[in-house]
This record gives structure tokens, C-alpha cells and sequence, in this order.
């Protein structure tokens, strides 16, 4: 018995598979080439898109405003209670005035029959001090014993004295320093009035003429507690009038006091 060989068979080769690209497609999808060809959705092929440039900036956002809050008007202040106090003050006002029209019709009261004074009678005016009577202003008592008048001071014959524009008024006065401490006598402090009210200064010149330097002078002279000086102030007034008062004190700040010229006491 013999053996055969089976029959020789071609060998096997696989089928061909065309490219991809022309590979048909599913089903409802288009050819590759075709898809290559169209360009995303909203958007031009490459050769027709338009130059853009770079693209534009982001847009600069604007810092948020700040606006501050709104202050509730403010109240009114209520002023009844001053209203009320100005009432009450307008009111007593009234009855003021009306008291003092009831009371300014009728006269004043009369003197009393039996001669005493009425309680409501205004103090008498205190008698004024003259030529001859002690008065007092600080610590210095004053006492002008006489009045003179000169038409010169000093010893004129020698050209050292004094001659008056018009004519000296000369006081002659005792001062005493009735205080604890020493007290300057200056006579720039002194002052007479004529009768019309005028005011006149001493002259210092011719008071140095009339009293020296020495322990009775009335320029600028120290006198201590208990001392008294003697002296004279001169005041230059027109020739014709004459001085119906003086007013003395015991330095520039003091109150004064007045001494009547006129009579002697």
C-alpha cells in the first residue's frame, strides 16, 4: 500500500485592507478625507481666517466707590425750658414796671410834724474840709493852714528863681505820716480847681524854689511814720482866678481828699 501526499494547497494570505483614509466609513460618518477637508464647527478654513492681531486686554476693572454713610439730620433742640424762664422773666419784668408806675404818681413823704426825720430820708452830704482842719488820705494826715499868691518864686534878683505864666497859688501845708511805714511826699500828686472846674498841677520848679531840698521840701521827700513836714505848693493859674478847692493825696493811686478854699474854718 503507498502513501500519496496530499495535494499541495496555496498558502494563505490574508486580504488586503485598504488605507484608512479609504476605508469606507460607518454608518452616518463622513470619509476621513472629507473630514480633514470641512473646519470645526463656526470656524473658516485655515487659509481664510483673517488676521486678528493680539488679542485684546482684559478690561480694567474700576475700583469699587465708597460713598460714606448718610448722617441723620439732626434734631432739633427743644428749648421750652429756656422759653418758660425767659416767660417767667418777662412776667416779673412786668410787675416791675407796673409797681414802679402805681408808685411814681404820688409824692414824697412829707417831713413829720413833730420834726424827726423819716427813716427812708437820704443821708445828709458830709461837710467838706477847710483851710485849717486835718484830713486824712492814706498815711498821710494833711493840713493847709493859709493861702498865698505870687507872682515869682525864689530869689529872682540873682536870675535863680521862678516867674509864674499867670500867677502862683501857694498852699501852705503841714503833712504828718500817721502810718507804720515810711510814705513819699510828691507834690505831682497835688491839685486845686478854680471855680469853673479847670484842674491844675503844682510846679515842681518853683516848689523847689519855695521849700529848697532839704527837710521841708514837697518834691519827692521821704517822711517816716510820725514825722510831720512844713511846706508850701505852688500852682500856676491864670492871673484873676483863684482856687476854691484842693485835692491832696498821699500818693499817685490813692482816693484823695478835698479841702474847700474858700473860708477858713
Amino acid at each position: 500500500m503507498s502513501y500519496e501526499s496530499p495535494p499541495e494547497q496555496p498558502p494563505f494570505v490574508p486580504p488586503q485592507q485598504p488605507p484608512y483614509y479609504q476605508q469606507q466609513p460607518y454608518a452616518g460618518q463622513q470619509p476621513y478625507a472629507q473630514q480633514q477637508q470641512q473646519p470645526y464647527s463656526g470656524q473658516q478654513p485655515y487659509g481664510q481666517q483673517p488676521y486678528q492681531g493680539y488679542p485684546e486686554p482684559w478690561p480694567q476693572q474700576q475700583p469699587p466707590q465708597y460713598y460714606p454713610p448718610q448722617q441723620p439730620p439732626p434734631r432739633k433742640k427743644r428749648h421750652w425750658v429756656r422759653n418758660i424762664l425767659l416767660g417767667l422773666a418777662g412776667f416779673v419784668v412786668l410787675i416791675v414796671i407796673i409797681s414802679v408806675a402805681a408808685g411814681g404818681g404820688s409824692k414824697g413823704t412829707p417831713a413829720a410834724s413833730d420834726g424827726v426825720a423819716p427813716a427812708n430820708a437820704a443821708p445828709a452830704a458830709p461837710q467838706a474840709a477847710k483851710i485849717g482842719t486835718p484830713v486824712r488820705d492814706g498815711k498821710f494826715q494833711f493840713t493847709i493852714t493859709s493861702v498865698s499868691h505870687a507872682r515869682s518864686a525864689g530869689d529872682t534878683a540873682d536870675g535863680l528863681g521862678d516867674k509864674a505864666q499867670g500867677e502862683y497859688t501857694i498852699l501852705h501845708v503841714t503833712v504828718t505820716d500817721i502810718g507804720s511805714q515810711a510814705q513819699t511826699l510828691d507834690d505831682s500828686s497835688q491839685y486845686v480847681y478854680d471855680a469853673s472846674g479847670r484842674k491844675y498841677d503844682a510846679s515842681t520848679s518853683a516848689d523847689i524854689d519855695l521849700n529848697g531840698t532839704g527837710s521841708g521840701s514837697v518834691f519827692l521827700n521821704d517822711i517816716n511814720p510820725g514825722n510831720t513836714v512844713k511846706g508850701e505848693l505852688a500852682f500856676d493859674m491864670p492871673a484873676g482866678h483863684k482856687a476854691v478847692k484842693a485835692e491832696l493825696h498821699d500818693s499817685a493811686f490813692s482816693g484823695g481828699v478835698t479841702v474847700s478854699l474858700t473860708t477858713k474854718g
